[in-house]
């Protein structure tokens, strides 16, 4: 064993296993001043046979078994491995001490801007990926966000490590590639000298691609995607506390539940099976979709242990809306003279936060990036014929986008007149809401879903003694400024759609 002020950390040899490793040392390092570190590569059977689909190779262990043998004979004291390569059951002698604060669990498709007219006129995407995971919930995903039609979806296997697929995909015959988008983002921010020519190439190769970002409600990863697994013997005490100091707990915990899941399911990287688990300022949310090896489909998306209202089934005449077709609180009225403003947008990120808020007649640049609020909102833009580039997947605006490895553009935000106040400052209101006159009678309802604070408030002003009623919503802007009218917490719930909250009510 090694002493405590010397410690030898091990990985693949590929450039992103090392700048991983690096990460895990770097912040050993700062934690303990005094640690000199020693890195060690080896190549794994997975990196020497580049041939076999992954889909085909042995269930477990070929990224990953090569390495733990040179910790089991002490050649090192330290593996950091990309934690979704794990094989479910890591044996009784080792262990995963710890891990680092956890990387985008998102998956990124690239797009060959020289390929993207043949796309569109073809009807025909070839997309490289080696995961049944991404062929199974992408095929779907597609057809139904992409801006233009798509009939044919066809995918691919590709090998090797992210430059070389990269470089792959754009000198070849291929339209599209699926990339785990920590890796990206850990090759781009790199501040490792090494690797400075490596992120200026990756940059370059980003610039020759449209991209667009699958939400985790559609799309949710491998079990352990963006988390660095740092595995170590049991009995090494001094060197786990080291590793525990350094540790994120709320990521150690959700990838845990990811990996309980998949274990459920028989585990196995070749199954058609994503899980994700992630914090948000409305607790964990749990993202399950796939197909099991029975041919059985499923899909969930819900808060984790979810504080939902106890009540029993009730009766549809106590809660509102009953149908969406009764939220109709407002007309919009375009404010003509802000409108006329988003032509002019040029090089900014742009947070749509409805489609009203872009009016049909209106057209963005292409050199902008376009976000949506959530996925109804992606889809009716897509159909009008707008590139999106990712969605916050209706959890709020507070939910970072993450995307400062892909683009330095600043934020600008469409939305209506009276929208409360956000994290972005720059807004463009090109809406006023304009109430409707309607006579709603809240008298018997206890049960309320609200889609806007707008409408809350409007319903507030006119019907008080609602303010005692159950209340329900969506994460994000909309709860925060509900939060300060609700006193009682009891009457406040999140919901992540109006379709759950309303199933909980009347069939459970």
């Amino acid at each position: 064993m090694n002493s405590q002020n010397k410690i030898r950390i091990l990985s693949r040899k590929s450039d992103l296993a090392v700048i991983q490793a690096k990460l895990v040392g770097l912040n050993l390092q700062k934690k303990f001043p005094n640690l000199s570190i020693e890195f060690i590569t080896k190549s794994t059977s997975g990196d020497k046979d580049l041939k076999t689909p992954l889909s085909e190779m042995p269930e477990a262990g070929v990224f990953t078994d090569d390495l733990r043998m040179e910790l089991m004979n002490d050649k090192c004291d330290l593996i950091v491995h990309s934690w979704k390569d794990l094989p479910i059951d890591l044996g009784k002698q080792t262990h995963i001490a710890g891990t680092l604060k956890r990387a985008d669990q998102r998956d990124i498709i690239f797009f060959n801007k020289k390929k993207v007219e043949h796309i569109k006129n073809s009807k025909t995407i070839n997309i490289l990926s080696s995961s049944p995971r991404r062929v199974y919930n992408l095929q779907n995903f597609l057809k139904k966000y992409f801006s233009f039609k798509l009939n044919n979806i066809n995918f691919k296997n590709i090998r090797g490590n992210i430059p070389t697929r990269f470089n792959k995909f754009l000198n070849n015959d291929f339209d599209a590639i699926i990339i785990a988008k920590a890796a990206i983002d850990r090759l781009v921010t790199n501040s490792f000298d090494e690797y400075i020519n490596l992120s200026v190439e990756i940059k370059k190769n980003i610039e020759k691609c449209l991209w667009m970002i699958t939400p985790l409600s559609e799309n949710p990863t491998s079990p352990g995607q963006g988390a660095l697994g740092i595995e170590t013997k049991k009995n090494n005490n001094d060197l786990n506390n080291k590793i525990a100091s350094i540790t994120s707990l709320i990521d150690i915990k959700c990838v845990n539940l990811e990996r309980d899941v998949l274990k459920n399911y028989g585990g196995g990287c070749h199954q058609k099976i994503g899980v994700s688990f992630f914090e948000t300022s409305a607790g964990l949310i749990h993202s399950e979709k796939g197909q099991t090896e029975d041919g059985v489909n499923f899909s969930e998306w819900e808060i984790y242990n979810h504080k939902k209202i106890k009540d029993k089934k009730v009766s549809n005449d106590i809660i509102f809306p009953n149908n969406l077709s009764d939220y109709n609180f407002f007309d919009r009225k375009e404010i003509e003279e802000n409108t006329e403003k988003i032509s002019e947008i040029k090089n900014h990120c742009i947070w749509i936060s409805r489609n009203s808020s872009l009016p049909k007649n209106k057209i963005i640049s292409e050199n902008n990036i376009l976000w949506a609020s959530g996925l109804k909102t992606w889809q009716k833009l897509a159909a009008r014929g707008y590139w999106v580039n990712g969605s916050s997947d209706g959890l709020g605006e507070n939910l970072d986008p993450n995307i400062s490895s892909l683009t330095s553009f600043p934020w600008i935000k469409l939305t209506h007149e009276d929208a409360p106040q956000s994290r972005i400052k720059d807004i463009i209101k090109t809406y006023k809401l304009v109430e409707r006159e309607n006579s709603f009678d809240f008298n018997d309802k206890k049960y309320f879903y609200w889609m806007s604070f707008s409408a809350f408030n409007l319903a507030i002003d006119k019907n008080p003694s609602i303010l005692d009623a159950y209340h329900a919503c969506g994460p994000g802007n909309t709860y925060e400024q509900i939060k300060k009218m609700i006193k009682d917490p009891a009457k406040l719930y999140v919901y992540l759609s109006y379709e759950d909250w309303k199933n909980g009510l009347i069939n459970e």
